[in-house]
């Protein structure tokens, strides 16, 4: 379930790629899922967008992060992996065609260009102007770490691109992506949190000097390049406004479980529980 307080990941911009995973593999084969946020997570854990039911899917699998302008596939640190178009998946752009596997399920990938009409189509993040370069600075340390990767994995599995050894972190607690050229952060669905200055939160854009909190470890962001006082106008002469984000019942109602089998006992069990859990919320 989603908490009211934190803001789910918001659905991309008009003008970016429209990305469809089309099950090819696994109970109700055929079934097309619209990816229509910025992060799309697959996984077994509740509150995934694709929910699926199978002992080689980690609780949070693999991400879809649609950046805008291109779409890119991540691994997160799975114990059984993903693959892509046969290959071993670490992080890879995703095109029209590519194919899908994790555990015992493949999945299509369809991926729409929109039409450009001229408006200069106006995603929600052009408060600063984009940073050349972001990096994390530890408090407890001193240490300044820069990410090597578009999509950088923080977690407590010695594999991250930032690595915090700290029972209260998760193997895979969070992803620092970029949308449109800003940074921003996502929480994996953890049960400890991830924090910015000091509120717990789902997904947020990233500012200059913010501290962001994981665990018992702080950073703060560094986004060398960007101007954090003043609003810079789009190329229509307008600021844009603040992220628009999905609401808790749109966020609810656009995730998707997946059995296993129609017949799994285990599964329907937990979809039980979750619609229990849903009427006394």
């Amino acid at each position: 379930m989603c908490d009211s307080k934190v803001v789910p990941t918001p659905p991309i911009a008009a003008s970016a790629p429209q990305v469809t995973l089309i099950l090819q593999k696994g109970a109700k084969k055929g079934m097309r899922i619209a990816c229509r946020r910025v992060v799309t997570l697959i996984g077994s854990r509740e509150g995934c967008k694709v929910r699926l039911a199978d002992d080689g899917v980690a609780p949070a699998h693999f991400a879809i992060v649609n950046a805008g302008n291109h779409v890119t596939a991540v691994d997160l640190l799975s114990s059984k992996g993903t693959t892509l178009n046969g290959l071993l998946l670490e992080q890879e752009p995703l095109s029209d065609g590519d194919r899908i596997a994790i555990g015992d399920w493949e999945f299509d990938v369809e991926i729409k260009q929109p039409e450009r009409n001229g408006h200069d189509d106006l995603h929600p993040f052009e408060l600063e102007q984009t940073p050349n370069m972001v990096a994390l600075e530890q408090l407890e340390t001193g240490r300044v770490l820069q990410p090597s990767r578009d999509i950088c994995v923080i977690g407590r599995r010695d594999k991250s691109d930032i690595v915090v050894s700290d029972d209260d972190v998760s193997r895979t607690h969070a992803l620092l992506i970029h949308y449109y050229g800003y940074p921003a952060l996502l929480d994996l669905l953890t049960r400890k949190g991830t924090f910015i200055d000091d509120e717990r939160i789902g997904f947020h854009t990233l500012k200059d000097g913010q501290v962001l909190r994981i665990g018992n470890s702080s950073f703060r962001a560094r986004l060398v390049g960007s101007n954090v006082v003043e609003q810079v106008p789009n190329k229509n002469g307008k600021v844009a406004s603040a992220p628009k984000t999905m609401s808790k019942e749109e966020a609810i109602g656009d995730l998707i479980d997946i059995g296993h089998t129609e017949g799994k006992t285990r599964w329907r069990v937990a979809e039980n529980l979750d619609k229990l859990e849903k009427a006394e919320g």
